[in-house]
């Protein structure tokens, strides 16, 4: 069964711009200007229904476990770590392994009950095809996490939407599972998705885990394309959203990265995607706003309101981005790239994106790459990215309006390895591959001011120990 139904078309108000100016660290000066257009709204939503997915692969002592700690020990490489925190010092993660050394990845999940001082021996996995790049986010309550992956080419035409949920990270039995939604065979098709991310909300009911943005292809003839998804019906009925067609004038397409968060305290999702501006062959952030606080008819249906949205035209190329929210301060950071090779650049928000300001994160005669950021508290966020072969955290205490000198965080020196997906945080630390040993394998430590659990000392080896203090 599947329903298509077209909704408002799409409105441009040029509302605000903003330019930052700093002394270049590259010897030249470094302009960022950042220009923001509302009143833009997805053009057609269409429905599917979720399939359970039962086949788990479980691996036993695959010792995932610092001055640096080390999680994973695996004979292959692992890779692309995702990680999210609840709020009693668990700590959920997953990435891509080879954890046999035997040719055949998987997306892994494991966990440490106590910030990081110890680490589960095992891991799950699903019998699907090779995905990439796992994304988590916490629900918000309890022990309740959620997860999504890319999946592959041949997965469905690269269509299939995976949901996994952990609500309870130690029960490997039954504390995990997953669903799936075929998108390819939906209307036009939604296929070959190249990116998804998730973010979370307890602000409805149960079962509203939350939402999904993506980046693929549509039958319509888009290519890298942004959607969004989310599930509205208890049973599994999933809404697909995208935000052009095909032939029209203007489409938002050759996305490079997506990313969403959900604001715990509003309740609002804002999902932001790359997209390419042919009027100047750079690529600029396209977002939208939807209330998960509420539902509202549509149809004989139900919907979360999408209450704004908008493009932020920039003068340099957005690559990689990346976005958090807490308490209408939004904080996109971003991989630009120009004549100044590659830099992180933020925009920030007071007001739920109805305004936009820049500042400059990252700008050193090297490549600084792939960020991430999370908020600690209001108007407090720490963001990481790599650079030459090293990860550092930078904080924001004034909404990301200014940024601390970047830190280092990783204790052997260029071991880092540089490539999308290579890192990670949540609000107790930072997880990232590193190569120190000869093989990809994953590292955890904390970072920000004020962890919930404090690492203080680590002694290496199997089944490795650490000293904490609680703070």
């Amino acid at each position: 069964m599947k329903g298509k139904v077209a909704i408002v078309v799409c409105l441009l108000v040029i509302a605000t711009f903003s330019t930052m100016t700093i002394a270049n660290k590259k010897d030249t000066e470094y302009k960022v200007i950042a220009e923001l257009h509302k009143g833009i709204r997805s053009i057609d939503m269409e429905m599917s229904k979720a399939m359970p997915f039962n086949e788990k692969v479980r691996a036993h002592k695959i010792n995932v476990l610092g001055e640096d700690v080390q999680v994973t020990f695996g004979e292959g490489p692992e890779l692309q770590p995702a990680i999210a925190n609840d709020n009693a010092g668990n700590l959920l993660i997953g990435f891509i392994g080879d954890v046999y050394n035997t040719g055949e990845y998987n997306a892994w999940f494991t966990y440490s009950p106590d910030g990081g001082e110890t680490w589960a021996t095992d891991a799950i996995a699903w019998q699907i095809e090779t995905p990439e790049y796992p994304d988590l986010d916490y629900w918000g309550e309890g022990t309740r996490f959620f997860g999504t992956l890319v999946p592959n080419p041949l997965d469905n035409d690269g269509s299939s939407l995976y949901i996994m949920e952990c609500n309870n990270p130690a029960d490997f039995e039954n504390g995990y599972s997953m669903v799936y939604w075929t998108w390819s065979d939906v209307g036009d098709g939604y296929y070959n998705f190249i990116d998804v991310n998730i973010g979370c909300d307890n602000g409805a009911e149960d079962w509203s885990w939350g939402c999904t943005s993506m980046i693929g292809d549509h039958g319509s003839g888009l290519v890298q394309t942004p959607f969004f998804s989310y599930q509205f019906t208890e049973d599994g009925w999933a809404w697909i959203y995208r935000w052009s067609t095909g032939g029209d004038e203007f489409t938002y397409e050759q996305g490079t990265s997506t990313s969403v968060d959900i604001d715990p305290i509003t309740h609002i999702a804002y999902p932001v995607w790359t997209y390419l501006n042919p009027e100047t062959g750079l690529h600029d952030i396209l977002f939208s706003k939807f209330d998960f606080s509420t539902w509202e008819p549509y149809d004989s249906y139900q919907v979360h309101p999408e209450i704004g949205g908008g493009n932020i035209t920039t003068s340099v190329d957005d690559i990689y981005i990346d976005i958090s929210a807490y308490n209408n301060n939004v904080i996109i950071v971003s991989q630009v790239e120009g004549e100044n090779g590659k830099d992180i650049v933020c925009y920030y928000s007071s007001d739920g994106l109805e305004t936009v300001e820049t500042s400059i994160i990252a700008n050193t005669p090297a490549d600084e790459m792939y960020p991430k950021v999370i908020h600690l508290e209001e108007n407090e966020a720490i963001c990481i990215f790599v650079k030459d072969g090293n990860l550092y955290q930078t904080r924001t205490t004034d909404g990301g309006a200014t940024w601390d000198e970047p830190v280092k965080i990783n204790d052997a020196d260029g071991t880092v390895i540089e490539e999308r997906g290579t890192a990670d945080l949540c609000k107790l630390g930072a997880l990232w591959t590193d190569n120190r040993n000869g093989n990809a394998d994953i590292y955890f430590d904390t970072v920000g001011a004020v962890p919930i659990i404090n690492v203080e000392s680590v002694q290496g080896g199997f089944g490795v120990k650490a000293t904490i203090a609680n703070v």
